[in-house]
């Protein structure tokens, strides 16, 4: 048996967020979760915390240290909430009583550096949320990006399109200062884009019926917890089903053999612009001669993808 990979998963835990903190919890064959680090983003931050601690409980199979982090963006007082997708308690109004554990006492951004630090070269780092954990941390350790291995970032857009403004994708819109100093930090760093992810992990009726009937606690418990997200999907699109974009992230990072078409390009983010703010600019064409600082995943395969993802849920 290959040596387990080691992983810090960074998440502002939504509805699918907990997705994919599973989904790395019950890859025990591939992946060691060293922590899970939580950032203000989909909910305020107690919230994250909390439903990062359920995801844990609902995953059955150890308990990580989880830490709080970030309650706000870097330059930003305002936060962006999505309790209209994800539901008030961020798990589709399942309203779970809080965990009688409580959080570890340091804060995210120390816990990245000290375990990166200790374990140069062998920690990957998975992003669920917006990158203000990560970013905080690089600024506060010059040296930490050259010992992180790799980076998993669920997104930006490579096709220019977005979820919160018609160019900017959620994670990079609510900080786009954190994003911008991830890009500029030199850290091996592969994105998973909000536009591919949202077709390739839609998760039809037929599947949550599947999930339901599977037998499996976990999978049951991923279901009743996007039910929000079921009900805004239609409500919003008018279709039954609806995607669980941060779960292609980890599905990648876990296995990518899934990714399609990856490549390299040199990337900024658009911090200033009044229409443009969050834009996750690709240079396509190298029209700038910058040197590529990111490796773009513009497609998947989706049923080697749904395959991995459903048999960590225990449905496979």
């Amino acid at each position: 048996m290959s040596e387990l990979r080691r992983f810090i998963v960074d998440t502002d835990t939504g509805s699918d967020d907990v997705w994919a903190v599973i989904e790395a919890l019950r890859a025990v064959d591939v992946v060691r979760v060293e922590a899970i680090t939580v950032v203000c983003g989909n909910l305020p931050l107690d919230l994250c915390v909390k439903n990062a601690m359920h995801a844990v409980d609902a995953a059955h199979t150890y308990v990580p240290p989880v830490y709080r982090g970030m309650e706000r963006p870097l330059m930003r007082k305002q936060a962006f909430y999505a309790a209209n997708i994800h539901g008030e308690d961020g798990l589709g109004g399942i309203d779970l009583p809080m965990p009688e554990r409580p959080a570890e006492t340091k804060h995210a951004v120390d816990a990245i550096i000290d375990i990166v630090m200790a374990n140069s070269g062998e920690i990957e780092i998975v992003t669920c949320g917006p990158m203000t954990n990560l970013a905080m941390a690089l600024l506060k350790e010059p040296k930490l990006a050259e010992n992180i291995k790799k980076v998993w970032i669920l997104g930006g857009s490579s096709s220019g399109s977005g979820n919160m403004t018609p160019t900017a994708e959620y994670n990079v819109y609510v900080d786009p200062e954190a994003a911008d100093i991830v890009l500029d930090s030199g850290v091996d760093a592969v994105w998973v884009t909000w536009d591919t992810a949202v077709g390739a992990t839609e998760i039809t009726p037929e599947e949550v019926e599947m999930l339901l009937n599977s037998g499996s606690p976990t999978a049951e418990f991923c279901v009743r917890c996007t039910r929000k997200l079921r009900e805004y999907y239609l409500s919003m699109y008018g279709r039954p089903s609806y995607s669980v974009i941060d779960s292609l992230v980890m599905t990648a990072a876990l296995y990518p053999e899934i990714m399609e078409g990856v490549f390299q390009a040199n990337c900024a983010v658009e911090r200033i612009g009044t229409e443009t703010r969050g834009y996750f600019r690709i240079d396509h064409h190298n029209r700038l001669k910058r040197s590529p600082n990111a490796a773009i995943c513009p497609a998947v395969n989706v049923p080697l993808y749904k395959k991995h993802l459903f048999a960590l849920l225990g449905a496979g």
